[in-house]
């Protein structure tokens, strides 16, 4: 999203208007009362606004209403308000973990501490129950570097122990991360000793946790590399020496995420992670000293994500497991414009969004859920735990939830609850609550906690209750100081920097406190009524190649093999604040990426203006901890949001500390400057892709063109969909600004690949690039010489040449040339098209059995652009004619009889000072018949009749009921089968003229698209 607009009248008494109300939200929500009515008057509008003038001038009138709403809110029965207290001074500090020792009740801390340059380090002091240090606070390793969340335990000898991630070097890839563990004994932290498997095909191990087994062995497991994905891996710490490496999650059992572990009385060990196999489900296994155990049993079922896993075990035997249960609708679809199959009720978008605001897009709400869900693990089953869990409160996207047992035998459960609040502000708090006889206890939330989305810490006292520990970083009082919640506010000092990040931004450097929580009396009480596992069915699966074979794609071109590697330039996460943080956290959005969307390579690419400079490393970090060449690639990226037209930074093979670079920033505020900046960067080469060229929000301005930079441009995006051309199929609804689609920069003379990627949101579009291997220097060789494709999915493989030069490439030609194209689908092709300046000079297309006279016109019914929301559901009849039978159709599609379609269709006037105006919509038909059949087009926003051979000659338009437009014009219209997967087409052509550019078009017969880069002909001097 686009910012720093400019201020309107009266802003100073708006901004005062939204503090205020800031104000009194964060002080209902501190005093523990419900809010739930509140947030959702406010959402979307204006809780997703980017700045105080936006809304209409309506924004008192929301506030107000949200005023009504906060009167009436409810006390959250029994809640508590509990304090926290500051661990260390350092200011850039995360991922803390805690132990209390047996005993003398000794707390154990370690954490992360970024020093800006060079790396992380792991630090961790032991204090007494008073507070006072017993070992000082210290990092646990001299040379700064990678490192990943930390575990800290006390053996069976009160020896206090850090687990945790970390790479073997300073430099990546040369450090590969693996799990490392150190011991403080005689004063001192002994060196640190790798514990996980060693060598490039263990990297990376990580998300490791540490159980004290009932014979007294220190238990480690972690989540490890095994091929080409994941596992769980286990090993034992006893009699002074770590044993064998053992192998928890069985072959054949899904990708391993995320593992917790537990140790039962009996001696065994309880483990629990959770594995990907077309889902995300929580499996758990027993397995006893030497790794032997029954095969895992699934404690959830259904299409939901049961994701971060949690273990405890009471002082009875009992053993317990917290999770998320995560709902990601149209989650790897190709997003809003996606077909569905004929005769259905709804189409793969329709849950893809949350509704449209009153000023907001339903784009900026993906459509997520969570809840958390604890259950005992029985023999007979799985029982959840009584009462109600997070009473008022949010857990979006995830709450992360930690379960640990209570000394005197009830449990603790910490989690993140999010807190909304208008102006695009919102943080996570962390909240608790027991589990003890009588169900679930009143929560506690805790002041001070305030942060990312970033899991808590949690350890039981053995005297009864827990030690808590957080990271927070004053994001909520950032939201009760300024209006700015999209970037931050400005530092006017630094208007001219250059790579650094020039907001004060909404996230401020982490810093590390805890808590305590009271002890729980009485074993936890669950349902008296088993299920075999908790089911979790709301998800609809919706990608279109999740059922067909994956079969790698080669090429060859000049003497050389390429193969065709499947990737995504534009992702957000919740560093990006565009979504009000309905997108997935880093760590959660990598697991997606590699499971979900299966992708070869990608970027990250969080808005430069929402990032600060610890998260930009966090960025570049995880790209290096889950790089794994010829599996998975992460590129470093950043996108640069102007507005003269957004475009997203991709570095090539490059060393850590890119530069990133903000549109904000007056040294860096338009395109020219940013390729300027970046040229001065050599070592860090990099392309920049404009995305959603064409739409009102914010197009591309293409007077601004560098060839060396400008390598690619998105032309589809699943978050809305196509902006190749005014008229294009699949064309998103806010695509009406003419003259400056994808093509219109072609025209120009500009010369430039295509692709496709995903943006905000639940879907997935992709990037093809050819490449003879999979690692970061291949694919950024692939993107800079323009060898990609465009897909609307995953699985649609196009390859084009003209006269034998492969797309991307530039050849001299006089006179004709041949054209090649050839596309291999997941299902069956329906058309294939060689375009010449974006019209059709060649083309593959399903033969139709016509009666003599007959015309077969692809055409849209086309509406929109009115200055008011307006309904357009309505019909079209052709008299004399038909409608030609496809199986599948345009989402709006009700109903297509022989003779008619039916359709429900409404577009928004999403004005008010804001980023969008009028939208349009459409439905593709093909109809059949003479040129005399009479065409009628009925809605409720307007009227259209004309003939099918008037509609064959061109656009026509119908008369509307108010403002906006009624039209048919030319279309792709319906699609039906070539009879194949596969399609070829030769051709010749005569460019007859200048310099030219041709590129290849497919689409399969369920509306899924790719497009392949141009190949552009010169003439010859002469």
């Amino acid at each position: 999203m686009a910012h720093a607009h400019p201020p309107a009248d009266g802003t100073p008494e708006l901004e005062e208007d939204v503090l205020a109300f800031n104000r009194e939200l964060v002080a209902a929500m501190r005093g523990g009362r419900d809010v739930t009515e509140v947030i959702a008057t406010l959402d979307p509008d204006p809780l997703r606004y980017i700045w105080v003038d936006e809304g209409g001038g309506e924004l008192p009138a929301m506030l107000a209403a949200g005023r009504d709403a906060l009167a009436r809110a409810p006390a959250i029965p029994g809640h508590e308000r509990g304090d926290g207290t500051p661990v260390h001074q350092a200011e850039e500090a995360a991922r803390p973990t805690v132990a209390v020792r047996p005993g003398d009740n000794a707390v154990l801390t370690a954490w992360l501490v970024w020093e800006p340059g060079r790396g992380e380090r792991v630090w961790a002091r032991v204090a007494g129950p008073d507070g006072v240090p017993l070992v000082p606070a210290a990092a646990l390793h001299q040379t700064p570097v990678d490192c990943v969340r930390p575990t800290a335990i006390f053996d069976a000898e009160g020896t206090p122990w850090v687990c945790y991630a970390a790479a073997s070097g300073p430099e990546p890839p040369a450090g590969e991360v693996g799990v490392w563990a150190q011991a403080h004994r005689e004063g001192h932290w002994e060196a640190p000793v790798r514990i996980s498997h060693e060598g490039p095909a263990a990297h990376p191990a990580f998300n490791q946790e540490a159980a004290v087994a009932a014979d007294g062995a220190l238990e480690v497991c972690w989540q490890g590399r095994a091929g080409e994905g994941f596992a769980i891996f286990r090993r034992r710490y006893e009699d002074g020496q770590w044993g064998a490496i053992t192998r928890v999650s069985p072959e054949g059992t899904g990708n391993a995420w995320d593992p917790s572990i537990a140790p039962l009385p009996d001696g065994r060990l309880a483990v629990v992670w959770s594995a990907y196999s077309e889902g995300y489900r929580i499996l758990q296994r027993v397995v006893d000293r030497d790794g032997q155990g029954d095969p895992p049993r699934a404690l959830t079922e259904g299409a939901d994500y049961g994701v971060h896993p949690s273990l405890a075990v009471t002082s009875t035997g009992e053993l317990w497991c917290a999770f998320d249960l995560v709902t990601v609708h149209g989650h790897g679809g190709s997003g809003p414009t996606q077909l569905k199959p004929a005769g259905a009720t709804e189409a793969p978008g329709d849950h893809l969004h949350r509704d449209t605001g009153r000023y907001i897009p339903a784009e900026l709400r993906p459509n997520v859920s969570a809840r958390i869900a604890v259950v005992r693990i029985d023999d007979d089953g799985v029982r959840e735990a009584a009462g109600e869990l997070a009473p008022g409160l949010e857990v979006n996207p995830a709450g992360l939830p930690v379960l640990v047992a209570d000394a005197r035998g009830g449990l603790w459960l910490t989690y993140r609850i999010m807190r909304r609040l208008p102006l695009l502000h919102y943080h996570w708090e962390v909240a608790a609550q027991p589990l003890g006889p009588d169900g679930w206890g009143p929560v506690t939330t805790f002041a001070g906690s305030d942060a990312g989305l970033e899991e808590p810490a949690l350890a039981a006292d053995p005297r009864g209750g827990a030690a808590l520990a957080w990271q927070a970083d004053d994001r909520c009082a950032r939201s009760l100081e300024w209006t700015e919640g999209f970037g931050g506010r400005e530092q006017a000092e630094r208007r001219a920097h250059h790579g650094e990040v020039v907001w004060d931004a909404v996230a401020a450097p982490g810093r590390i406190r805890e808590g305590r929580v009271r002890p729980v009396e009485g074993s936890p009480a669950a349902s008296p009524a088993p299920v075999a596992a908790v089911h979790a069915d709301t998800r609809t699966e919706v990608r279109p190649f999740v059922d067909a074979e994956r079969e790698r794609v080669t090429v060859e071109t000049e003497g050389e093999t390429l193969t065709l590697w499947w990737g995504d330039l534009h992702r957000h996460s919740l560093i990006s604040r565009c979504t009000a943080g309905d997108e997935p956290a880093l760590d959660d959005f990598y697991r997606y990426a590699w499971d979900v969307s299966e992708y070869d390579f990608w970027a990250v690419t969080d808005h430069a203006e929402n990032t600060n400079a610890y998260q930009w490393w966090g960025i570049q970090k995880l790209a290096d901890l889950f790089r794994v060449d010829g599996r998975f690639v992460p590129l470093y990226g950043f996108e640069w949001t102007s507005w003269l037209g957004h475009q997203n930074v991709i570095y090539g093979d490059v060393p850590r500390g890119a530069p990133i670079f903000s549109a904000e920033a007056e040294s860096t505020d338009d395109p020219a400057k940013l390729w300027a900046a970046l040229r001065e960067h050599p070592d860090h080469p990099a392309i920049t892709i404009p995305h959603h060229p064409g739409a009102v929000m914010v197009p591309y301005d293409w007077s601004y063109y560098d060839p060396d930079y400008l390598r690619a441009v998105e032309i589809f995006q699943a978050c809305r969909g196509n902006y190749e051309d005014d008229g294009a199929f699949r064309q998103y609804s806010d695509g009406t600004l003419t003259g400056t689609f994808t093509l219109d920069g072609l025209r120009r003379g500009h010369r430039f690949g295509l692709l496709a990627s995903s943006d905000h949101g639940n879907g997935a579009s992709y990037v093809g690039v050819y490449a003879p291997r999979l690692d970061r220097a291949s694919v950024f060789e692939g993107l800079h010489a323009r060898r990609t494709i465009a897909a609307t999915t995953r699985g649609i493989a196009l390859d084009f040449r003209v006269d034998g030069a492969f797309l991307g490439e530039e050849i001299v030609r006089d006179g004709p040339v041949t054209l090649y194209a050839s596309v291999r689908g997941y299902r069956d092709v329906a058309r294939l098209e060689v375009l010449r300046e974006g019209e059709v000079v060649a083309a593959r297309i399903p033969a139709l059995d016509l009666p003599q006279g007959w015309l077969a016109v692809p055409v849209r019914v086309e509406w929109g652009l009115a200055e008011e929301p307006t309904d357009w559901s309505g019909s079209l009849r052709i008299d004399g004619g038909a409608v030609l039978q496809t199986p599948y159709w345009s989402p709006e599609l009700t109903e297509v009889a022989d003779d008619a379609a039916h359709w429900r269709a409404s577009t928004h006037a999403l004005g008010g000072g804001g980023l969008y105006e009028s939208q349009r919509g459409g439905v593709e038909l093909t109809l059949l018949g003479p040129p005399t059949a009479e065409v009628v087009v009925e809605t409720a926003g307007g009227l259209l009749k004309t003939t099918l051979g008037e509609a064959a000659a061109g656009p026509v338009e119908g008369t509307p009921q108010g403002s906006g437009r009624i039209g048919l014009q030319a279309g792709t219209g319906g699609l039906t089968s070539l009879g194949s997967a596969d399609a070829t087409l030769d051709a010749t052509d005569d460019p007859a003229g200048g310099s030219t550019w041709y590129y290849a078009r497919a689409f399969l017969v369920d509306g899924e698209m790719a497009w392949s880069s141009p190949v552009w002909v010169d003439p010859s001097a002469g």
